[in-house]
């Protein structure tokens, strides 16, 4: 029996599910080619077994479906409606896996659920889906910052030069067409020595060469998501168009076959991988496992989650020891105030102390956030 049949073979009870919204508000607003956040809306999951143990995930979507299909009230809908009718009230994990692989399109969803059951299962001490990885965590963990489109050049530079301040290890601005490249152009000049990248979001078009030109001449240069998340051939016309423009992606890769469909088509440089966009910790390992094979050079994302989905987030990233960055700033830097008892910190030089142990949340601030509460019980 290999280590992930045993998690999975492990006993479950379900109570009750509880599907909470929270809104968060920003500590400032933050605009991309996606459009403007001012707040942090999102559906956090527990589960609470016979035993009134519980274990929290947090849906890492956005309120629209922007970023991809999912958003924040149609996840409660597909919990509700289509999951949780068919979940054991005993049972075993796999068979709450095998519930949530029959959901299409709705990898964040699922993901939260998944993350629910195995932090539930870690803090009863009977399973801990991370434990048995090859690689031991970091306890400490390097992080860049992502940092929005600004108005002018000098509201960039300054934002900029407070993060390289902070000690952020990298610095990648969202761009757009249309915005004024002169603003990327003083930010390289201002700081010439930052590990710099781009993050188009998906909004670059087949009539934007210029555009893409422009970023090209930034090298060494990474842009992230040039294209909508379909146009893996773009991607794979890019490459061969300007070979010194180092592709991320992000949006495009939600399982492991789009993966594998990018690298054959040569089409992407590095991953962004987001746990919650594909669909949560099983599919996570089987993305790493290909991503070491092919060594495709692979670090974390985030969707500015609480520091409930961060510390998830950093529990995937502390498993990869030679990222070089991964987009996990801590929430109190962007939220107002974050939900958890023990927020995260970075230090000077841009790391993030780990100890790995499961978060306390701060129900007060739980409830003083709540928009929307939904209480699903087992018999």
């Amino acid at each position: 029996m290999t280590p992930l049949d045993a998690i999975l073979g492990t006993e479950i009870s379900l109570k009750h599910l509880t599907l909470q919204v929270v809104a968060v508000p920003n500590k400032e607003h933050f605009r991309s080619a996606i459009g403007e956040r001012r707040e942090r809306r999102a559906l956090l999951v527990r589960w609470t077994d016979r035993d009134d143990a519980w274990g929290l995930g947090e849906c890492s979507c956005r309120p629209d479906p922007f970023y991809n299909g999912e958003f924040v009230d149609g996840a409660v809908s597909v919990l509700r409606d289509y999951v949780f009718p068919h979940l054991p009230a005993r049972g075993s994990a796999r068979d709450v896996a095998a519930v949530a692989m029959k959901m299409r399109g709705w990898n964040f969803t699922v993901a939260a659920l998944l993350d629910a059951l195995f932090d539930l299962m870690r803090r009863k001490e009977e399973a801990d889906f991370w434990a048995g990885w090859p690689v031991p965590p970091q306890p400490r963990i390097p992080v860049g910052i992502s940092l929005p489109i600004f108005e002018t050049a000098e509201a960039a530079v300054e934002r900029v030069g407070k993060a390289v301040e902070a000690g952020f290890r990298r610095v990648k601005l969202k761009v757009t067409p249309g915005m004024d490249l002169a603003t990327l152009d003083v930010v390289r000049r201002a700081f010439p020595a930052i590990y710099l990248g781009f993050d188009a979001n998906g909004a670059i078009g087949e009539r934007d060469l210029d555009f893409l030109q422009a970023l090209a001449s930034f090298e060494p240069a990474v842009l992230e998501q040039p294209f909508a998340p379909d146009r893996l051939d773009l991607c794979e016309f890019l490459k061969a168009f300007f070979p010194s423009l180092r592709i991320c992606l992000d949006e495009s890769i939600d399982s492991l076959g789009r993966l594998m469909m990018a690298h054959r088509l040569k089409a992407l440089d590095e991953l962004n991988l987001k746990p919650g966009r594909v669909g949560g910790p099983l599919a996570t390992a089987r993305l790493l496992d290909y991503c070491k094979i092919h060594e495709i050079p692979v670090w974390v994302g985030g969707m500015f989650e609480t520091g409930i989905g961060r510390a998830a987030n950093l529990r995937v990233a502390a498993r990869l020891p030679k990222a070089k960055a991964h987009d996990l700033s801590p929430p109190q830097g962007y939220l107002a105030q974050d939900v958890v008892q023990h927020p995260l910190t970075m230090e000077p030089d841009g790391y993030i102390p780990f100890d790995d142990q499961p978060i306390t949340p701060d129900e007060a601030a739980l409830e003083r956030f709540s928009v929307k509460q939904i209480v699903l019980r087992k018999g």
